[in-house]
């Protein structure tokens, strides 16, 4: 009787096992709620940076070589891509003033600034954020822009809450974009790749905000 029971737990286990609805690889268990794409709701975790893991074997650039990267604009294009989005919240906070969401994220804008400024600041770049004041930038590009959106987020709530998404997936476009050009520089990487993190969760607040409010 106690060999039909041994069997009987050992036959179960085995069922157990068979179906269990996680499978691993090495140490990792991936579950049935991954990580969905981005803007999706109540589907998992915001998807994780697109950018090279920062390790050991990823070794710091000169500053000659950030330099010469640079020549392609992103580090001083995405300080100003920050600005915009925390200059468009702000106002669209004080339009909106129940929609905290618009002061929380662009607090973490503010932060995403403060981080591109010190690679800019370690490289020896000229910062393009000469004023810090809100619709000040550089150029005719950004300025136009944050005039278009402010105009599209004062129609209503939920264009805000629109302007918001537009302006996260310009976000994740561009750092990604970034991301791919250089991956080499250990402090570079990590700025970039936490930013692009940073866009994913807003994205998703928005989303969520947006669905929530009932918008078309």
């Amino acid at each position: 009787m106690s060999k039909f029971f041994a069997v009987v737990v050992l036959l179960a286990l085995i069922v157990t096992v068979a179906v269990s609805p996680v499978w691993a690889v090495g140490d990792k268990v991936r579950s049935d709620k991954a990580a969905g794409p981005a803007g999706t709701t109540g589907g998992g975790d915001p998807q994780a940076s697109r950018g090279t893991p920062v390790g050991e074997s990823v070794e710091p650039l000169s500053v000659s070589d950030v330099q010469e990267y640079n020549k392609s604009g992103y580090i001083l294009y995405i300080r100003e891509e920050e600005k915009l989005a925390r200059d468009v919240y702000l106002t669209l906070y004080e339009l909106y003033p129940a929609a905290t969401i618009f002061e929380t994220i662009s607090k973490s804008e503010q932060r995403h600034m403060d981080a591109v400024k010190k690679l800019i600041d370690k490289y020896d770049l000229i910062d393009p954020v000469s004023n810090n004041e809100i619709g000040a930038f550089s150029g005719d590009y950004f300025a136009d822009l944050h005039a278009r959106l402010v105009e599209q987020g004062e129609q209503n709530y939920c264009e805000a809450l629109k302007v918001g998404i537009d302006i996260e997936n310009l976000d994740i476009e561009d750092i990604e974009n970034a991301l791919n050009e250089i991956v080499e520089a250990q402090d570079v990487n990590r700025v970039l790749s936490n930013l692009l993190n940073g866009s994913y969760n807003h994205l998703n607040a928005f989303t969520s905000h947006y669905e929530a409010a009932g918008c078309p």
